[in-house]
């Protein structure tokens, strides 16, 4: 089976020479699936050159209808033999026979388009009634002596909220103080990662009727307030076909015109770089000396959760103040921008296009899937062995300006 692309305006088309049967049924799902995290959500496949089609041929092309319908994208079949198009219109695949393309989704007309860097950026006005603010909580610089019970707040993460921290599920400072580690909220959702075994599974509560998430926490930043913007981003095609972080971020505060912003994203990323916490710092502070370090954070010293999905939940902007100064840092080295972002990892999906409701996208992203990895986002520019910084693709970004960020 020979596959070759041919882009085009409005749809990738794939020209397939060859059978479609039991040899070639991965190679083409491959090549469909290689399409779509490369961007590409309306594919056409040319069937001139194909010459039979078996159940697992079908079977294929079934899955990756489905899939990229659920996205709002599309499959369509032209030019098929008789004797394919007579297979596909037996077993109901009729639908996916069309002599025309189908057509991308127009930007609807309060949606503005423009390009920054290396990504393009649709950013789609939503309905404010209060501004956005951050509260920041306990002391991250006593991660070098040590949390003790008096440090431990109780936070809840109502759908609206976001917010980023040290914290475990559970009742008290005793219950917890063997499972402190990084978590994340969003619309309703709170994901953390235990500390109380080397190989933990993230954990997660999502707020359904009166179970609203909350967390011990020893210290976070949380948000409140309505996003001003919705704003979908994709890395420019033909360009370097990834965002850097600190690109995205400095992106994000020219759309929204502030010195600050809160910000939530479901992102399909290249590559996630930063840290997560080995052991709990309950009782005893980090040592960060070397090699000891290595005891207390996993660092990601290559590229990890590479072509996966991320939930990122942040705080950036440039002279956050005296209050935050404790809880953020330079997004990378010499850079004036400064961010505390936390990222939880998820198997590849495609993120659905269009204007996307917080909430409903967010739990959904949970329902579908397990996180796998929570980590705080830092660059690693070390000249030669550094792994850079963390990369996204395209996705969905909720964002606003920061009208406060400061001790409750």
């Amino acid at each position: 089976m020979e596959i070759t692309q041919h882009p085009a305006e409005d749809a990738l088309e794939l020209r397939l020479s060859g059978r479609l049967d039991a040899t070639w049924a991965e190679h083409v799902n491959k090549s469909i699936e290689n399409a779509v995290r490369a961007g590409s959500h309306h594919i056409v496949l040319n069937f001139a050159g194909v010459e039979y089609i078996s159940s697992l041929g079908i079977r294929v092309l079934v899955v990756q209808y489905k899939r990229l319908k659920a996205v709002d994208g599309g499959l369509v079949i032209s030019n098929p033999n008789e004797f394919c198009r007579n297979v596909l219109t037996t077993v109901g695949l009729a639908e996916m026979l069309r002599s025309e393309p189908a057509k991308g989704t127009a930007l609807p007309e309060h949606a503005t388009a423009l390009t920054l860097g290396g990504a393009t950026y649709s950013v789609y006005p939503l309905p404010t009634s209060r501004p956005l603010s951050c509260t920041l909580s306990g002391n991250p610089l006593k991660l070098s002596s040590g949390f003790e019970e008096k440090d431990v707040k109780r936070l809840e993460f109502p759908a609206g909220s976001f917010g980023i921290g040290l914290g475990a599920f559970g009742e008290h400072f005793n219950d917890c103080s063997g499972r402190f580690g990084e978590f994340l909220s969003a619309g309703g959702c709170v994901i953390t990662l235990p500390t109380n075994d080397t190989h933990a599974l993230s954990d997660f509560v999502v707020e359904q009727g009166a179970l609203v998430p909350r967390i011990e926490s020893l210290y976070a930043i949380t948000g409140t307030g309505d996003f001003s913007s919705m704003v979908r981003f994709d890395a420019v095609a033909g360009g370097p076909g990834a965002i850097p972080l600190s690109e995205f971020v400095s992106s994000m505060l020219a759309i929204a015109d502030a010195s600050a912003i809160g910000f939530v994203a479901l992102a399909e990323t290249a590559g996630l770089i930063g840290a997560s916490l080995l052991k709990s710092p309950a009782g005893n502070g980090i040592t960060r000396a070397f090699p000891e370090v290595r005891d207390w954070l996993s660092f990601t010293t290559e590229r990890t959760a590479e072509k996966s999905l991320a939930i990122l939940v942040g705080v950036a902007g440039r002279n956050l103040g005296e209050d935050a100064a404790a809880f953020v840092r330079p997004i990378k080295a010499g850079s004036n921008l400064e961010a505390h972002i936390h990222a939880a990892s998820f198997p590849y999906r495609v993120v659905p296009r269009g204007n996307l409701d917080y909430s409903t996208t967010i739990a959904g992203t949970l329902s579908s899937a397990t996180p796998g990895s929570v980590l705080h986002l830092m660059a690693d520019t070390r000249p030669y062995e550094g792994a850079g910084e963390t990369d996204l693709t395209r996705g969905a970004c909720w964002m606003g300006p920061l009208t406060t960020i400061a001790r409750g």
